[in-house]
């Protein structure tokens, strides 16, 4: 039994994997959630020769009969058919998803995109331009290109109990997705918030895009804390409840 509001549903819960390489060797380590944050000393034990790969939280919400998608995640995700099993335990495929939202444009939020191709996507007008400068045209082309592309620019109502909201810092054009459910707002946040202590503290993400300074990701964090969520979905932890972590 439904009740008449948005219901949110994690279909994959973030993960962090950490590659160092010794001697062309890889060495490997998981990592999730993310708080805290890896030490940076990983990268002096390997000499600088690290990197990263990792897929967001991915949300499925649902309201008035529309499955929407946030952030389909990393191509693995569908190439190896965990995505389409895990919908499935929804009693759903990749054909009844009405709606795909990508809260920015990193690899890590939009490469499963290619599962839902022709399907809508909310996607900001400035991320699309930003994905051509940060990655290549033709990579925009194959995660995006592929899609019904609705770029917003400012506020947008999606469903009676779902919206998007700017939320900018992180990216050009990132935004957050407010579903109003039973037991409050839930707010998708992308990496708006990367780890919890972000909007705890009200400190500047790990990463903000070279051009915006630094208040505009706190304002973006201010306004999510305005919301007064239930519950927060950042981009890279575990989903938490802001009045619980202060003890309210």
């Amino acid at each position: 039994m439904t009740s008449g509001k948005a219901e949110v549903d994690i279909l994959f819960h973030c993960f962090y994997i950490q590659m160092g390489v010794a001697e062309g060797h890889p060495v490997l380590s998981v990592r999730w959630p993310l708080t805290p944050m890896p030490e940076p000393e990983v990268d002096e034990v390997y000499g600088g020769l690290t990197f990263n790969l990792g897929s967001t939280n991915t949300v499925l919400v649902r309201d008035e009969g529309m499955n929407i998608v946030i952030d389909p995640g990393i191509i693995q995700l569908g190439r190896y058919g965990a995505f389409q099993k895990r919908l499935a335990e929804y009693g759903l495929r990749t054909g009844d998803i009405d709606i795909v939202v990508n809260t920015h444009c990193h690899y890590d939020h939009v490469e499963a995109n290619y599962l839902f191709r022709g399907k809508p996507l909310i996607i900001h007008e400035k991320e699309l331009e930003y994905c051509g400068q940060l990655y290549w045209p033709e990579y925009r082309d194959a995660f995006m290109g592929i899609m019904n592309v609705d770029a917003v620019s400012g506020p947008r109502q999606l469903t009676e109990h779902i919206k998007i909201i700017e939320t900018i810092g992180h990216t050009p054009g990132s935004i957050t997705v407010v579903a109003d459910t039973a037991e409050g707002k839930v707010t998708c946040v992308g990496d708006a918030v990367i780890v919890k202590e972000d909007l705890l503290e009200l400190r500047v993400p790990s990463v903000v895009t070279k051009n915006i300074a630094p208040e505009v990701a706190i304002a973006s964090l201010r306004k999510i804390r305005d919301l007064e969520p239930v519950l927060v979905i950042p981009g890279h932890d575990a989903p938490f409840s802001p009045r619980a972590e202060k003890g309210l």
